[in-house]
């Protein structure tokens, strides 16, 4: 799941993710989504960090631990939140955070840019050993840090996992089912739900299911879809058409999704944070199944 075009930052976080969510899963054999677990201390994000510059020497690499993650920019959490007006004030200018992240690279608020962006840092520390190794060697060096996260992964849960492939999928069920009890489950979410897809409908909008964790993104989708045609690093000028209509999309959809946003957002970001899972890929393995 790691390769050489994605920030270590972020495929370190994502590791770490795999080993919180897969070990908190361990003593009872499958997610207690009533038991809202908290997120782990600092003292187990070090630990687990410790132990994975351990293995990475051992394999001959240098690895220097992360022991705090990127934050995200306060413009993004405050659309996260599902709170009306920052959510509108975002929207007005970045739409989905799907073409912004190429008319507006330098803000930092595109989805896109944040995750896939070559050469995107940050404050990786590792960044500079990374840039030092051949392409071969950064290869390598990927694939020694899976294998070290899934040793991890074996050992704290028990399991028998023989990838990295195996263990994201593992984490990614155990989401689908905490999601599908909690969230699809919420007869609340389910009744304005369906209110959001009529009004969506009402507009000429495709929906395509109107389950509460899947209509969030029913009216983005295809935009996702057209970005992707417009190859790998569009320019802004390629992207700003774009942008133009996934403004005026995202703002039908927040109006239709006023009520169901103020509900969803914060019980969908107690589930993720529960999971240890960045809210885009979160949101991947939630809206693209």
């Amino acid at each position: 799941m790691t390769n050489t075009r994605v920030p270590l930052i972020i495929a370190a976080a994502l590791s770490a993710s795999l080993l919180v969510a897969l070990t908190g899963c361990a003593s009872s054999g499958g997610p207690q989504p009533s038991a809202a677990p908290s997120a782990p201390s600092a003292n187990q994000q070090r630990q687990s960090q410790a132990q994975l510059a351990t293995c990475m020497k051992s394999k001959g690499f240098t690895y220097h631990p992360i022991v705090s993650l990127p934050e995200l920019p306060e413009a993004v959490k405050q659309e996260m939140s599902g709170d009306y007006p920052a959510m509108k004030t975002y929207r007005s200018k970045y739409g989905f955070g799907l073409a912004a992240s190429f008319v507006y690279p330098n803000d930092g608020v595109g989805r896109m840019a944040r995750v896939m962006g070559a050469g995107n840092t940050g404050d990786d520390p590792n960044a500079k050993v990374i840039a030092g190794l051949s392409k071969p060697q950064q290869e390598a060096y990927f694939k020694a840090m899976n294998a070290c996260t899934l040793e991890m992964i074996n050992k704290a849960t028990g399991k028998k996992l023989k990838s990295m492939e195996e263990a994201s999928k593992a984490q990614s069920e155990m989401v689908k089912q905490i999601i599908s009890r909690e969230i699809d489950g919420d007869p609340k979410l389910v009744e304005l739900a369906s209110a959001f897809a009529d009004c969506l409908k009402g507009k000429g909008y495709r929906v395509s299911s109107q389950s509460p964790s899947r209509i969030v993104g029913s009216t983005e989708q295809p935009f996702m879809t057209e970005l992707g045609k417009l190859g790998q690093n569009p320019t802004a000028d390629e992207a700003r058409p774009l942008l133009q209509r996934e403004i005026k999309a995202a703002l039908d959809d927040l109006e239709c999704g006023k009520e169901f946003y103020a509900v969803y957002r914060p019980k969908a970001n107690e589930v993720y944070a529960r999971a240890q899972l960045f809210p885009g890929l979160a949101m991947a393995m939630t809206t693209e199944r």
